[in-house]
């Protein structure tokens, strides 16, 4: 029994651990097809536009929550169709262990361009000032797929996530050394 109490506390460490190190870094990348694509967050001061085409490089520090101007198109020899084209897309964010779509679209067009605004509140167990986390815009316009990587870094202090899973750590690093102690 103590074992086995002390097995699965030896477990919730190292994860914890591994949650800490496998943050990934800032970068960007296109890595299918021709599309552009940008999102402008208005509130900031400075660094206010995210690029998909963005260097690996540069890290881009968005806000848990904000309005998003958004535009987009397949690319600079696109034309518009004379029927309309069935598309959809979304956008994923992965962290280590999970993911989650944040927001999704379909729908069908002539056109192979758009822009507009929209509202995103990530929510307070989202990993903020610890790194990044890589984020997946995709689209597939009739056939047509586009997909751009970005690893973005959520501004914020670790605050209140960072302190219990240090509390963690240490009630679990407490509860292996007293299952692992002989008994009278």
């Amino acid at each position: 029994m103590h074992r086995r109490v002390a097995t699965v506390l030896l477990l919730g460490m190292l994860t914890v651990v591994l949650v800490g190190v496998l943050a990934i870094p800032a970068a960007a990348e296109i890595t299918r097809g021709d599309c552009r694509g940008a999102a402008t967050f208005p509130d900031k001061s400075t660094d206010r536009i995210l690029d998909a085409a963005r260097p690996k490089s540069d890290v881009f520090e968005a806000p848990l929550s904000a309005t998003v101007g958004y535009s987009g198109d397949l690319g600079p020899s696109a034309e518009p169709s004379d029927e309309e084209i069935s598309f959809e897309g979304g956008v994923v964010i992965r962290l280590p262990r999970m993911s989650w779509q944040i927001v999704g679209w379909s729908g069908a067009t002539k056109e192979v361009s758009d822009s507009g605004s929209y509202t995103y509140d990530l929510p307070d167990f989202t990993p903020q000032g610890t790194g990044g986390m890589q984020v997946t815009a995709w689209h597939n316009h009739g056939g047509t797929v586009c997909e751009a990587v970005v690893t973005v870094s959520i501004s914020g202090s670790p605050g209140g996530v960072a302190v219990g899973a240090a509390a963690v750590t240490v009630l679990a690093g407490a509860g292996t050394l007293a299952a692992g102690r002989r008994k009278p």
